[in-house]
């Protein structure tokens, strides 16, 4: 089982669609989760084409846009014409339980698989025994949001030889040590520090911004992540016309993956106004290098 996130870039225009790029969605994969951050309009048959199901799917929805929701209704209908039971869990701001729900109305849709909605507006919202997700807020309008997707630190490495000089039966106390437990034996307390090897293994830190202009809330929780995607509506010229639709520009979002001491920068959520993208992207690494522009069908791993 690979210890590595699988990121697929389904689509990366923003509002109107564009012929080579669709609207915004990203798939993220780990070990046997499957997250889905937006549906934009074709974000389906997106999925279809990577070969990403449709079964054991969470979406987190950065705002209720129609850039980054067309396709949410579209999604939860192939699932019923599948016959797909399996729950599925839609996280979002608040109002995203009315929202699905008429849809569902609006459609007569009436799904036999449980939709369960989290509505947040910052904090932890799902955690799981590989990673937890994190909600901030940002400023492109009210009830907006971004995520970060951080694994949980590695409490180290069950030193065998170490627990049988200390003569722990095996068992349940090598479970509670094995999971960060400290454990009694004859009146002495076993901490799991005594037991467990330093991990060479890391955290994962993956933040994904949604729609924002230059936020300093979005640099704060960006902070040292090693895979940060931004909005990245316009290019550098078009400073003025970012802040009146709080958006960013290339710039801004290499402004902030510096400010945030990121290790890598994906820029998305590309308008018609990016003549020249390559122009863009160079004007984005004068100020952070390590960054690329995403494209439809972009696959990396984290």
């Amino acid at each position: 089982m690979s210890n590595k996130f699988t990121v697929t870039f389904l689509g990366t225009s923003s509002a109107p669609p564009q012929v080579e790029r669709r609207q915004s969605s990203v798939s993220i994969q780990y070990r046997n989760h499957n997250l889905l951050v937006d549906v934009g309009e074709a974000t389906q048959v997106q999925l279809l084409k990577h070969k990403i199901g449709l079964s054991n799917l969470t979406i987190l929805l950065t705002h209720l846009h129609s850039d980054h929701t067309l396709g949410l209704i579209g999604l939860l209908t192939t699932r019923s014409f599948y016959s797909i039971s399996k729950a599925i869990t839609i996280i979002g701001p608040p109002w995203t339980s009315s929202f699905i729900f008429l849809q569902l109305l609006a459609y007569r849709l009436y799904p036999e698989y449980d939709i369960k909605v989290i509505e947040t507006t910052g904090g932890v919202v799902l955690s799981n025994s590989d990673f937890y997700i994190e909600s901030f807020p940002v400023s492109h309008g009210e009830d907006c949001l971004g995520y970060k997707i951080i694994t949980h630190k590695p409490l180290g490495v069950f030193n065998v030889e170490r627990v049988l000089e200390k003569n722990i039966p095996k068992g349940e106390k090598w479970k509670k040590l094995q999971e960060g437990y400290p454990v009694e034996i004859e009146n002495k307390t076993i901490f799991p520090s005594e037991i467990l090897d330093r991990s060479s293994k890391e955290q994962i830190k993956i933040v994904i911004t949604g729609d924002t202009p230059l936020d300093d809330n979005v640099i704060n929780n960006s902070a040292n992540a090693d895979l940060l995607i931004h909005d990245s509506t316009y290019p550098m010229m078009e400073i003025e016309r970012a802040k009146k639709h709080k958006h960013s520009t290339c710039t801004d979002a290499a402004f902030v993956a510096k400010r945030a001491n990121v290790r890598r920068l994906i820029l998305t959520h590309f308008s018609e106004l990016h003549k020249n993208l390559t122009e863009s992207l160079s004007n984005a690494k004068e100020i952070f290098p390590n960054c690329i522009i995403a494209h439809d069908g972009l696959v990396i791993e984290v």
